[in-house]
């Protein structure tokens, strides 16, 4: 029973399909194996490992934090949390200046919804068909499809779904009752299918005549992977609520939720919580995976 792939089948819940392969160690974009294979990895777990696996930089980051504080909650202000945020609002579309830190995509969305919803007053949500956005409650209650495998008694909200890149259906769906419109600017689990600009533009439109907040869930597409640090730059918009995740740390769990100080300041001591999140292994994760992308040139790396 040394075969890993056993060893887990025989004490874990089995609910994920597994590839016919052991990594024992990574290296660049090299999957190294037990068995002695090199494989090319354009996977980078789920889109994960956005620098690829060992990048100097970020093992370093985590290693010296770690030997510094490795845990700390956020009873505490730390330099290395404030730094984390301070590069990412800075890498951020304009007008999101605020971050509040999580630890995956799925909890950066419920937290995004919990805001909309807190600020608004209001009790329903539209979302997009095709789109993904967690299995957390209301991260899938806004996931498509999402009823075959929900599993909760009720939805946190009302749903209902905008035909993607329709933008006569958006612009009668918006209305005055809606508190958020979430999109991902790719949608992929979809198939990577990106939204036309034309249509994202619609959304803040509406969403700005009505008074709905407009969330941009960056946690695939972000980091980079679009040429920019966030996909919604290439299309010059600026929504009021931005999400990332999975690319955010490089390969350590992490996730944040971005707003502008408009929407930060309906919130006060109390109203959004996290143990784990920002916290230092973390933060330094992510000021060293911006560091990264920005003196690499990784940004014009993709693009090109």
């Amino acid at each position: 029973m040394s075969d890993p792939r056993f060893r887990e089948a025989a004490v874990t819940i089995p609910v994920y399909g597994q590839l016919p392969f052991v990594p024992e160690r990574a290296s660049g974009c090299d999957i190294f194996t037990k068995d002695g294979r090199r494989i090319l990895d354009l996977y980078g777990g789920h889109a994960v490992a956005a620098l690829g696996y060992g990048h100097p930089g970020l093992v370093r980051a985590i290693t010296e934090q770690s030997n510094k504080l490795l845990f700390q909650s956020n009873a505490v202000a730390l330099d290395i949390r404030a730094e984390a945020a301070e590069k990412l609002v800075g890498v951020a579309p304009n007008g999101l200046e605020r971050v509040f830190f999580v630890n995956s995509g799925a909890e950066a969305n419920e937290n995004a919804l919990r805001i909309a919803c807190m600020k608004s007053g209001r009790k329903k949500v539209l979302a997009i068909t095709g789109g993904f956005h967690g299995r957390t409650a209301a991260a899938a209650a806004v996931t498509w499809n999402s009823d075959r495998w929900y599993g909760f008694p009720g939805k946190p909200f009302a749903v209902d779904f905008i035909p993607r890149d329709d933008i006569a259906a958006a612009y009668e769906m918006i209305g005055n009752d809606i508190a958020a419109v979430i999109f991902e600017p790719v949608q992929g689990v979809a198939g990577a299918y990106d939204l036309s600009t034309e249509f994202i533009h619609a959304l803040r439109s509406a969403t700005r005549k009505h008074g709905a907040l407009l969330i941009a869930d960056e946690v695939q597409s972000g980091i980079g992977r679009c040429g920019q640090f966030f996909a919604v730059q290439a299309h010059q918009i600026e929504p009021d609520v931005l999400t990332s995740a999975k690319a955010l740390g490089g390969g350590i769990p992490c996730g944040a939720v971005l707003c502008s100080h408009t929407v930060a300041a309906r919130f006060g001591s109390g109203d959004l919580g996290s143990t784990f999140g920002g916290g230092p292994i973390a933060a330094a994760a992510i000021a060293a995976t911006i560091d990264a992308i920005q003196t690499e040139g990784l940004l014009m790396n993709v693009r090109r």
